[in-house]
């Protein structure tokens, strides 16, 4: 059945292959033109690319935008059976998310973010949600109230800031409408008692204002069994909402204020980690210990969903925050002021990353809560004009470890035959802070050369200052020397340390555009990303890392074209990343730290395509390939080479990794899909969609063996049945059909014997069956 499904997917595919990579500057349009009347053009030709984007600050059909951008509205998002944000990874091209340290938020092209679980670096690839840009934590738990999503790859900096330099992943809610009543209510259910639902509001206040208020509520049961604890570990529960006023006054002002908040728990450490493969046992306190797991019934392996961790856990977090947006027009121009304010508040946990059912790596974490001020100001020229542009000043300020945030672990490496010594690993109750400053101008514009061709270029000046300290205090559950909890080993508690940095420094782009026919359109562009630098302090040990600015240059070649009548769309680019200093997230033995590659490349194409058959049935897909590799990373040796060529001669047990992949990034990525749309009666109409996802095998550590996952691909299953105005519909859908099993990453265990590997499993990585049901008034 399985190889029956994706030989019809991929033969629907092939009639038309693949294409849509590229959007971010606007076209111009006529001074009229709003993101309305281009959704209005849009619906008129109901052509699959006519998708209108504005996350360059103009509104454009998707089409018409010179660079490589991808997006997908809401509706399809919901409709398909997805439940968040990330799973945009199944759905658009060259998109991938991770859950773990070294892997974690989204990657473009293979490169993403790198933060280490102590890190206060940047972003490569930013999120922006309404305009605004933020830098920690997920803002949209659910995907109700969504009107698009869109998906920018390369270097970003020029409108987007330093933590854009590998690209944007933008968010755009639904705005309150003027003078009209109305709301929506949504609602699935599905295996592992998966549950999703959501409703909003939309109340007009007279002519001129609006409201909108959104709540959610979502969830499902644990998939991780802890045998020791009795527990399902991965249980998670998010709720929340977001509110909205727009006041728009007359036709040369308007205000628009949200504000939103959400909370979402979960039961068991961040890390759901099962064995892989036990450390090979050179010591009897390692076989007592492999002994102990194999005791329990577990069966190491990529498959095992068992964990038989001693010490729970519980991840609680709060996710916050507010911006107002105000637009003035002075006469042509349009002024724009965005003020942002969020908070991320993470509750006390405990948790152990030993991955046995004995006590020998606890630790306890007080909330690493963290907190962002923004303040944007840009002026936009009149579209359509010869000579086009953005310009602006942004400003920020980043504060992490606040409300006297500590990190407290203790060793006790002789387990399972004794519990001394007992070694506290971070001195005590370690404290980390750190807090980034940043001020920027940037200017973004066209120039018309011709009725068919245009210039593009675009500049940002950005200034980092970051001051960070760390300092730890003696432990009252675990002091130095005799304690309530035993006796440990004598330390001293460290002092105050502190380190800061300032920089500054330049990203921006030039290339061009030609468009020798309305629906034929042709892109160049040479860009430069910029990652400011900053300082981080091992959350364990406190030693101190100087993490220098990151740089990329971008060259994008690519050409978008619709043909029959808009009914054939196909798109392309080709790309090559020279990265300088790249900010990537390694695994030490103790943790996950921010350092520096020296050199770094990715090299590959895009290539996407649709073919709308009529407005009853579509299909497309879209593949990425995607060469990524260190030029130059001195970096620890491995446990288990995967190489003979590797070759561990450098000082402090370090190896160049050269020529070796980045950690989690995929060479090969392929989506396909088909659509079917099918009006019964005036009042009936038919849905249907399936989707295709393919991801190569990836690595999570340079040269190791067995830190990898092999390739996978997932099927998804969508039908439903309603009103053709959607004022109702019943559907049914299936996430991960086949029950392909695949994990967030593999990586090595610490604390142990080389050989120790563990799976971090995902919710994602088990099928979901469901039923949906959704409304509107």
């Amino acid at each position: 059945m399985r190889k029956v499904m994706t030989m019809l997917l991929a033969g629907a595919s092939l009639a038309g292959f693949t294409g849509t990579a590229g959007a971010q500057v606007a076209q111009p349009v006529s001074p009229t033109d709003t993101p309305a009347a281009a959704a209005q053009e849009a619906d008129d030709t109901g052509a699959p690319g006519d998708i209108i984007v504005t996350a360059t600050r103009r509104a454009s059909r998707l089409q018409d935008v010179p660079l490589a951008v991808n997006a997908i509205s809401g509706d399809q998002l919901v409709e398909s059976g997805f439940q968040s944000l990330t799973d945009i990874q199944y759905q658009l091209p060259g998109v991938q998310f991770g859950n773990s340290p070294n892997d974690a938020g989204f990657r473009l092209r293979g490169v993403g973010s790198a933060g280490g679980f102590s890190s206060s670096s940047e972003q490569n690839v930013g999120t922006v949600v309404d305009g605004v840009v933020v830098p920690f934590g997920n803002p949209v738990q659910s995907l109700g109230d969504l009107e698009r999503v869109e998906v920018l790859k390369g270097p970003q900096g020029t409108q987007f800031g330093k933590n854009a330099s590998s690209g944007v992943v933008s968010i755009t809610t639904a705005k309150p409408r003027l003078g009209e009543f109305g709301g929506t209510v949504n609602a699935s259910y599905g295996e592992l008692n998966d549950y999703n639902v959501g409703a909003s509001v939309n109340v007009p206040l007279g002519q001129t204002a609006a409201m909108s208020v959104y709540g959610f509520a979502r969830g499902y049961d644990g998939f991780v069994r802890n045998v020791v604890r009795n527990e399902d570990w991965g249980k998670t529960d998010a709720y929340g909402g977001r509110a909205k006023l727009y006041w728009e006054p007359s036709s040369d002002f308007s205000a628009y204020l949200i504000g939103d908040w959400s909370r979402s728990k979960q039961l068991g450490p961040g890390q759901l980690w099962t064995f892989n493969r036990l450390p090979n046992p050179v010591s009897p306190v390692i076989a007592a210990r492999n002994a102990s797991v194999t005791a329990l019934g577990v069966r190491p392996g990529f498959d095992n969903e068992v964990s038989v961790e001693n010490t729970g856990g519980l991840i609680d977090e709060r996710n916050y925050g507010a911006s107002l947006e105000l637009n003035a027009r002075l006469g042509d121009y349009n002024l724009t002021s965005i003020t942002a304010y969020r908070r991320l508040d993470l509750r006390p946990t405990t948790f152990a990353i030993d991955a046995f059912p004995q006590d020998v790596f606890t630790a306890r974490d007080s909330g690493n809560d963290r907190n962002f001020l923004s303040q944007e100001l840009r002026l936009t020229s009149p579209t359509g004009a010869t000579f086009e542009y953005v310009a602006g000043v942004y400003l920020s300020r980043l504060r992490t470890g606040l409300d006297g945030f500590f990190n407290s672990a203790q060793l006790r490496p002789a387990l399972p035959f004794s519990a001394s010594p007992q070694l506290s690993i971070t001195a005590g109750q370690t404290s980390t802070r750190t807090k980034s400053d940043s001020a920027a101008a940037f200017f973004d514009g066209a120039i018309r050369v011709s009725d068919t061709f245009r210039i593009l270029a675009g500049g940002r000046y950005s200034y980092d200052w970051v001051d960070a300290s760390s300092r730890s205090v003696v432990d009252p559950l675990f002091p130095s020397g005799a304690g309530p909890n035993g006796f440990t080993v004598p330390y001293t508690a460290r002092p105050l340390s502190t380190g800061s940095t300032k920089r500054g420094d330049w990203s921006g782009r030039i290339g061009f555009e030609a468009k020798p026919q309305d629906d034929i359109l042709f892109f160049g562009t040479v860009a430069r990303g910029y990652l400011g630098p900053t300082v981080t302090f091992s959350g364990l040990t406190g030693s101190r890392v100087q993490v220098n600015p990151q740089t990329v240059v971008d060259i994008t070649v690519g050409a978008k074209t619709q043909l029959f009548d808009r009914r054939l769309t196909l798109n392309g680019n080709i790309f090559y990343d020279i990265y300088k200093n790249l900010q990537t997230s390694v695994f030490n033995g103790l943790e996950f730290l921010t350092e520096n590659a020296g050199g770094f490349e990715a090299a590959g194409f895009e290539v996407e395509a649709s073919w709308r058959f009529s407005r009853m049935f579509s299909v497309n897909a879209a593949y990425t390939y995607s060469d990524t590799y260190f030029t130059d990373y001195v970096t620890a040796c491995p446990d288990t080479s995967a190489s003979t060529t590797i070759v561990c001669n450098l000082p402090g047990n370090q190896f160049q990794a050269r020529g070796l992949p980045l950690s989690g990034a995929p060479k090969h990525s392929v989506q396909a899909g088909a659509n079917l749309d099918i009006p019964l009666s005036d009042s009936l109409k038919l849905d249907g969609s399936a989707t295709y996802y393919y991801r190569s095998e990836v690595t999570y550590d340079p040269g190791e063996l067995y830190a990898r996952q092999p390739g996978y691909d997932l099927v998804g299953l969508n039908i439903g049945i309603g009103a053709p105005d959607g004022r109702w519909r019943v559907g049914a859908f299936a996430r991960n059909l086949f029950d392909t099993k695949f994990q967030s990453a593999v990586i090595v265990l610490p604390f142990t014997t080389p050989g120790g590997v563990v799976n971090w499993n995902t919710r994602d990585g088990r099928r979901t069956l469901g039923v949906q049901l959704s409304g509107r008034f």
